[in-house]
């Protein structure tokens, strides 16, 4: 499904040359649940941007679904990331002035969906997250918890073969924390493919493959022993 060879992304800071990815080379099957952990500076947001489709490899090849992405103009890259890929962050992204069913079908009205159809799917996604009954509410209205959960329905309602969460517990306490794990556990057992980025041991330690990245260089570890 996604496969990173010998992949660079390399800045020109003040004169300075910097590769913040630096020769990567990974692979993620369908249907894995997999964690990038590293620390701040390390190269994982460049990576999260890569996987997503928000910025391009300077040297090497990343394919998604058997399509090579570095080739695509920027408005097929708009089309991938609204299509196959669902964006869960750690700020929620919500708008503030609609409510959790609307903020969860902006993706399809994008897409061009029916009205119909955006409603059947919107009812859908809320009830796999558990927040249908607080659809009629704002942002504002809901707790940290339950807007990360619209959050998740909004990525969940195109129907992408990526899920793509970028420290989706760093806002939130240890029990919500918890909560929303269990919640990736649950999408991830009925074969949606997640790639969790995060800084946290403890967050990592709960997918099932675990990629260290530093210093813009990745490395398979194993953080269960």
């Amino acid at each position: 499904m996604i496969k990173l060879n010998n992949v660079s992304k390399i800045y020109n800071v003040g004169g300075e040359v910097i590769k913040a990815l630096d020769d990567v080379t990974l692979k993620i099957e369908e249907g894995e649940f997999v964690a990038i952990i590293g620390p701040s500076g390390s190269g994982k947001s460049t990576l999260m941007n890569i996987l997503g489709c928000l910025d391009v490899v300077d040297i090497g090849k990343y394919i998604l679904d058997g399509q090579e992405i570095e080739k695509y103009t920027d408005d097929q890259l708009a089309k991938i990331r609204n299509r196959k890929i669902g964006f869960i962050f750690q700020s929620f992204n919500l708008l503030n002035k609609m409510t959790a069913e609307e903020n969860v079908g902006l993706p399809l009205i994008y897409q061009g969906m029916k009205d119909s159809e955006i409603k059947v799917r919107v009812k859908e996604a809320l009830e796999k997250v558990g927040i249908y009954h607080r659809r009629k509410h704002t942002p504002l209205e809901l707790s940290g918890g339950q807007q990360q959960r619209v959050a998740i329905a909004r990525a969940l309602v195109s129907k992408p073969t990526l899920l793509l969460a970028d420290e989706p517990t760093g806002n939130l306490d240890s029990k919500t924390s918890a909560d929303i794990m269990t919640l990736f556990h649950l999408l991830n057992d009925e074969g949606n493919t997640i790639v969790l980025i995060t800084h946290d041991n403890d967050v990592a330690k709960q997918a099932k493959r675990q990629i260290r990245i530093f210093d813009g260089r990745c490395q398979e570890v194993n953080l269960n022993v």
